[in-house]
């Protein structure tokens, strides 16, 4: 008996066993049918993020895998944004998950989950073509309209009549479209014969040629001449402007291609998305000003887009990387502005995303009308995009009070995290009485192209090292080959652009100190003639009207203005356009490639795949 029972329970227990064993292989033959559900959806998934038809991060869609009588595999598909940094924010997670469902009980099923990581590598115009690559794909998104165009010119005006009044102490580095009239140095009250005299002579002193040619065409013309660059009219000028841009010796031509800036669309800076189909970002809400602000990107608002829906005030020491938007007017009244498009760069100047240098920016400001006070000290880097009138310059020649330090020299120049650049000084210099809090400024020579000759720019210093002989200096910039600096007070009165500006209209205002009585200039001009006769019979060499406005000592019994500074050129609003950029009109910066049927294997978006992981 005892032995029958021992069989009976050795016979269960195999029975039993074989049943589990059975059982685990079933479970283990389900859940392959799901891994490989899930496996076939990221399949699925990532060939479809690599063509035209993926429809972006809100895409999530579910596919059958399999189905037969003892049930059906399924994988469903969705994306999300992956990381919360800068440097994170072209990754995407795509999630995968495969389940198998038993064909009688719902409640039976296995599941499979595969997660991978990609990161959108956008194709650049000048980026390094690999095995694979085509130059042909571009991601970029085209510009909307004529705005191409438009950034090719350091200020373009759209229309007239006085397309642009310019006034002494203005300065355009860089060619300039115009669509009508060129206003200049109307503001003085000097006879018509004085201020033929002085541009004569601006002409003279700043432009020279090379051997063999007198074509203004061929010319270089030397800072601070007013205008370096060559002017494209639409309407053809009138004869007195003919006669202007003659005797400044500046080139001219016209076009009948009439250019207009696209009409904007406030709604694409306040909710914004880096690429078609990424992730849809807000921007930073702005009151009616700002002051003693730094702002900056953020992985919620990785342009940093700055939004205010209204007119704005920026007043003293107001730091922004990213883009400023009003629908209305901006208006710069206070002094340590500087505004600048991210450039996608970490602390020490290393770029946070590939290619970095070859990105396109949008534009640092874009408002519907722009106004720089006369006593405002603002520096923008980047394009400036105006949909009515800009205005501004006229600021007087003054600076703070502190130590008169002056140093001449060769130095290069790096830019690090912005706003900053670190210069190295060549030769030693003792700079243990310069300040870092902006009252001292360098100069820094710059190359122009085309008719611009060597010009440069002045920018703040905020950081010394004595020992090693470096400047941090707030801006942009750098200079791998030694170039010539100048190291004095900051002007407290500036207005810089270095980037395109493009606007209907602009009014670049006098310095009141230039306004003179008919008077006063006859008489600054009887004087300058009584000094070049006596040069003459002492056998000196002439000196030019420009040139002898300058010398505070021929202002005797003047204000102390004049007897301090004179009446010289100096810029106090100064707009350059020496380094080209990629520039989008508005987000986002990039689609995917469409390459038709000539090159359909180059279509869609490419990702780079950074992590892989799976669960049962």
């Amino acid at each position: 008996m005892f032995t029958l029972s021992m069989s009976l329970v050795l016979t269960y227990s195999f029975i039993q066993t074989q049943s589990i064993l059975t059982q685990i292989s079933e479970n283990g033959s389900k859940r392959d049918l799901a891994m490989n559900a899930a496996r076939a959806g990221m399949t699925d998934a990532l060939n479809r993020m690599n063509s035209l038809d993926w429809a972006g991060v809100r895409d999530q869609y579910q596919r059958t895998f399999q189905s037969d009588s003892d049930g059906s595999s399924t994988y469903t598909v969705s994306f999300a944004a992956s990381g919360n940094t800068l440097d994170s924010v072209l990754e995407l997670e795509v999630h995968s998950l495969g389940v198998w469902t038993s064909a009688t009980n719902n409640n039976m099923r296995s599941e499979y989950q595969i997660t991978a990581k990609v990161k959108l590598v956008p194709r650049l115009a000048g980026r390094t073509i690999l095995p694979g690559d085509s130059a042909d794909a571009n991601d970029s998104i085209p510009n909307a309209g004529h705005f191409d165009l438009i950034t090719q010119y350091a200020l373009f005006a759209e229309r007239g009549s006085n397309s642009l009044i310019l006034d002494p102490c203005d300065r355009i580095d860089g060619n300039l479209w115009l669509d009508d009239r060129l206003n200049m140095y109307d503001d003085p009250a000097w006879s018509s014969s004085i201020r033929s005299t002085f541009m004569q002579d601006l002409g003279n002193r700043f432009v020279t040629f090379p051997a063999g040619s007198t074509n203004v065409s061929d010319a270089t013309v030397h800072y601070p001449h007013p205008i370096a660059g060559n002017i494209t009219f639409y309407e053809t000028p009138s004869s007195s402007v003919r006669n202007d841009l003659s005797n400044l010796k500046v080139s001219w031509s016209t076009t009948d291609q009439a250019l207009t800036i696209p009409s904007p669309d406030y709604s694409h800076f306040s909710t914004y998305r880096l690429y078609a189909g990424g992730p849809e970002y807000q921007a930073v809400a702005l009151g009616s000003s700002l002051y003693n602000v730094t702002l900056g990107p953020t992985p919620d608002n990785p342009l940093g887009i700055f939004y205010r829906s209204g007119s704005l005030y920026v007043y003293d020491n107001v730091i922004v990387q990213g883009t400023l938007v009003s629908t209305s007017r901006i208006t710069f009244s206070g002094k340590g502005i500087y505004i600048t498009a991210f450039n996608w760069k970490g602390m020490d100047g290393t770029p946070i995303i590939a290619d970095s240098d070859l990105w396109p920016r949008i534009p640092t400001l874009v408002a519907d009308k722009i106004d720089f006070e006369r006593e405002t000290q603002t520096t923008i880097e980047g394009a400036v995009v105006c949909h009515d009138d800009l205005d501004g310059g006229g600021g007087s020649v003054a600076y703070p009070d502190a130590s008169d330090i002056q140093f001449t020299g060769t130095a290069t120049v790096s830019s690090i995290e912005q706003p900053h650049s670190i210069v190295s000084l060549r030769e030693n210099q003792f700079l243990g009485n310069l300040t870092a809090d902006g009252n001292y400024a360098i100069w820094l020579s710059t190359s122009g192209s085309g008719n611009t000759g060597t010009t440069g720019t002045w920018y703040p210093i905020v950081g010394i090292d004595n020992q090693n002989q470096q400047l941090t200096i707030r801006g942009e910039i750098n200079h791998v080959a030694p170039t010539g600096y100048r190291i004095r007070l900051h002007k407290q009165e500036l207005s810089q652009i270095r980037g395109p500006v493009c606007a209907e209209r602009f009014n670049f205002r006098r310095l009141n100190e230039w306004v003179l009585s008919s008077s006063l200039w006859n008489n600054r001009a009887y004087f300058w003639d009584l000094e070049n006769q006596l040069r003459v019979i002492l056998g000196y060499s002439l000196i030019g009207f420009s040139e002898w406005l300058e010398i505070p000592l021929n202002y005797p019994g003047w204000d102390s203005y004049y007897q301090q500074y004179g009446l010289n050129l100096e810029p106090t609003l100064h707009i350059q356009h020496l380094v080209d950029h990629e520039y989008r009109w508005e987000p986002p910066l990039f689609q995917p490639y469409d390459g038709g049927e000539a090159n359909a294997d180059y279509s869609g978006y490419r990702w780079s795949l950074i992590d892989w992981s799976e669960s049962p």
